[in-house]
């Protein structure tokens, strides 16, 4: 376990000034808008119309923050994947690190955790503490100091946390759904170098023209539309038919009882993000990402 942890401690220090860049830009950014810009906003509320539209601004600049910033990181990670598998071999420390008591499939898994895991969920809470100092800074431009006072704030956190663990649950299910393709291309590259993602882009799309053209069989693009929809569904369940799937309130009752709904709602829906991995298709993306994997480890044993 201190072998993995000093492998996950390299990852950061190698990276930690563009995952720190990465995970600021979104706030900064918002931040920026925030003080400069000029604009008016209401929500029609009988009682307290301008609370209501501040509480709106609020949960808008929180979530708005946190789901940008994570998506910024989880792309970039995504993006960035396919060359980390020959990070070693280009910079010629493979010998070095082949030379440690480590064995390489931890090697291997420090970096993919790292990059494609831990990365984005630290991207997330660093989005949703800088989405708070956006709507404080919203709030004290608006209403001054009283309007951080004005807020239901025993409403918001438990709503908040919740959407930070639903969505740190998403971002797991939907890593793992996505990992077939992921390490897919990271296992190309290792062994193809830069041939390794454009072959795999050939020969996926080869094959799914070949398979509907010649045989009217579209399943290469099912399954491709299968994962992308299951990645989408980990982090936000929707169904029609499913009990809870959706938060109906009346328009008397205002945002604050939504905020009060939003704890049952992410738990139910985490509930069925979970069921819907008790099928095929999950144990054959994994099954395909354990060979991968293996592919990679082996790659990483033959050195350079």
């Amino acid at each position: 376990m201190n072998r993995f942890n000093t492998l996950l401690q390299r990852e950061w220090m190698q990276h930690q000034r563009g995952w720190l860049i990465l995970m600021g830009l979104p706030t900064a950014l918002f931040l920026l808008i925030v003080v400069l810009g000029q604009w008016q906003f209401s929500l029609g509320d009988n009682n307290h119309p301008q609370q209501a539209g501040l509480l709106v601004q609020a949960l808008a600049a929180v979530v708005g923050t946190a789901i940008t910033t994570l998506a910024l990181a989880w792309l970039t990670a995504n993006f960035q994947a396919p060359g980390l598998a020959r990070r070693d071999q280009q910079d010629r420390s493979i010998e070095f690190w082949l030379s440690l008591p480590t064995p390489p499939a931890q090697s291997v898994a420090a970096t993919v955790l790292a990059h494609l895991l831990l990365v984005p969920w630290l991207a997330l809470a660093a989005g949703l503490l800088g989405g708070a100092v956006v709507a404080t800074a919203m709030a004290i431009k608006l209403q001054g100091l009283g309007g951080l006072w004005a807020l239901p704030w025993g409403d918001i956190i438990p709503a908040v946390l919740a959407l930070f663990l639903r969505l740190s649950l998403g971002l797991l299910l939907a890593t793992l759904w996505l990992s077939p393709l992921t390490l897919a291309t990271m296992a190309a590259s290792a062994w193809l170098k830069r041939w390794g993602l454009p072959v795999v882009v050939l020969g996926v799309a080869s094959l799914g023209l070949l398979l509907d053209k010649l045989w009217g069989t579209p399943v290469v693009w099912q399954l491709l539309g299968d994962l992308g929809h299951n990645a989408g569904q980990a982090f936000l369940h929707t169904s029609q038919t499913a009990p809870g799937s959706s938060i109906r309130i009346s328009n008397e009752a205002g945002v604050p009882a939504l905020l009060q709904l939003v704890p049952s709602w992410a738990l139910s829906d985490a509930g069925r993000a979970l069921q819907a991995l008790a099928q095929p298709l999950f144990l054959g993306a994994m099954l395909v990402a354990a060979g991968c994997f293996a592919l990679l480890v082996w790659r990483r044993q033959r050195g350079s």
